[in-house]
């Protein structure tokens, strides 16, 4: 997971889920051992098992309740905010709906004309 230079690989958003998986795993693990956490001290203090810490450090799937904890007990649990950074309402979805925006709406395919120039008769 390191490139040619020996540094943490960057995520590009083009790699398979399992190659991010053992990266964040990796990086996990180096910000556990930087706290001077060991597993069974992170295990006790989120509630998560050392199992499932060992696992997750070496790129295994956990559930998302599971990251929650251990990002708490890091104390790094803030860290959320970077991945889904708070989204501000538009303020011309506001003007035209009167209201912020509470979901998607699918793309409308725009209806190609029948109109032609006169010459292309």
């Amino acid at each position: 997971m390191y490139n040619q230079d020996g540094d943490i690989m960057k995520i590009q958003g083009i790699e398979r889920n399992d190659v991010i998986l053992k990266e964040i795993g990796k990086r996990f693990k180096a910000r556990r051992i930087a706290v001077s956490m060991t597993q069974k001290d992170l295990s006790i203090e989120s509630g998560v098992s050392m199992r499932t810490i060992g696992g997750f450090e070496n790129g295994e799937n956990i559930s998302l309740d599971n990251l929650i904890s251990l990002l708490r007990a890091l104390r790094n649990l803030s860290d959320i905010n970077l991945l889904f950074p708070e989204i501000k309402a538009n303020p011309f979805d506001v003007l035209e709906l009167g209201h912020r925006r509470k979901r998607a709406s699918s793309k409308k395919l725009k209806k190609e004309s029948s109109w032609t120039w006169e010459d292309e008769s």
